[in-house]
């Protein structure tokens, strides 16, 4: 079932116009693996089972600028906001795995990520007898764990949602300037809001010195003189040993970016010298996709995913190959 209502409005001789869209949509019996009893022979089945909502709201911007005489420039912007929940599963309680990280659970996100929550880093002694009960090796320089259930001991139990794959909002911005034969387009996209699992980050920023690392882990912890940062913890051979390395908040990142997507410049010959060829235009062009990618993200790309379509696994990255940067030089010709 889905409803929608737009609206389009056009000022000063539609030199400015909008276009504005709400929707509002549900998903029923959707195909999600079910955990089975063990009992049964299998791990899991594919059923129609769940349902889900998303609402939103997509706004188109077009304004003439300039439009008059030799220079004119053009302004192109949209921007959409999207929110989807788990309404209902075979339980209101019921929890389903769509990744090793991420899970659709009713009132969350679909895929949210759902992990321990790092609260910190243990400095001194005292302050780890006084936390909740981890591995009994935990030392200061380790991380220190949220106690969701509040038993007092921290184990995988204690993993909670602490983010969601999807933004709080996507946009897009053209500009297209020209000054009589000359032409030039600038377009930039990106999103707000969203985190990444950077599954690469449990080789090169596990702190383990058998891997080359991240330049981030320099700012590790070493000491309570020498805290670092405070956002990585201090360096250990194998510290899934004590129980929490992969699976934690370490290694999910704000996925924000911008990315300026597209320069093209063109020059377009004039119609007298074109004649003179026996053709109709003549054109040419340089074109730059991908130029540069604004982010804090630390993997290649904020849009990799190495679930690629897959929107169960959605916000997992691990080394995914990042969008080309290409030049182009073109000649377009019309007989």
């Amino acid at each position: 079932m889905q409803s929608n209502i737009g609206m389009d409005l056009s000022l000063f001789h539609n030199r400015l116009s909008f276009t504005v869209d709400a929707y509002q949509a549900y998903k029923k019996n959707l195909l999600l693996n079910v955990t089975l009893p063990s009992a049964s022979g299998f791990g899991s089945s594919v059923q129609n089972i769940g349902e889900v909502e998303n609402k939103g709201l997509e706004l188109t911007i077009n304004s003439q600028n300039i439009g008059k005489g030799p220079f004119q420039w053009n302004t192109d912007f949209n921007i959409s906001w999207n929110r989807n929940k788990v309404l209902s599963l075979n339980s209101d309680a019921a929890r389903i795995v769509t990744s090793d990280y991420q899970v659709a659970q009713v009132g969350s996100p679909i895929s949210s990520f759902r992990l321990l929550n790092i609260l910190g880093i243990f400095q001194t002694q005292e302050e780890i007898s006084k936390s909740p009960l981890q591995n009994p090796r935990v030392q200061p320089g380790d991380y220190k764990y949220q106690d969701v259930d509040g038993n007092g001991t921290i184990n995988t139990s204690d993993k909670t949602i602490v983010g969601s794959p999807w933004p709080k909002f996507t946009w897009g911005l053209g500009n297209r300037f020209s000054y009589k034969n000359f032409a030039l387009s600038v377009s930039l996209n990106g999103t707000y809001g969203n985190q990444i699992y950077f599954q690469g980050g449990e080789v090169n920023l596990n702190d383990a010195g058998v891997q080359n690392q991240l330049a981030s882990i320099a700012n590790r912890w070493r000491s309570p003189d020498s805290p670092g940062d405070g956002l990585y913890g201090r360096a250990i051979r194998n510290d899934y040993a004590f129980g929490f390395s992969a699976g934690t908040t370490k290694y999910l990142f704000d996925g924000s970016f911008t990315r300026i997507r597209d320069v093209n410049l063109s020059y377009t010959f004039p119609t007298t010298m074109v004649s003179k060829l026996k053709l109709q235009a003549l054109s040419v062009y340089a074109d730059v996709t991908n130029l540069y990618t604004f982010t804090k993200y630390p993997g290649y790309d904020p849009e990799g995913s190495t679930g690629g379509d897959n929107l169960a696994k959605s916000g997992v990255d691990f080394f995914s190959y990042p969008n080309p940067r290409t030049y182009t030089l073109g000649l377009r010709v019309t007989f």
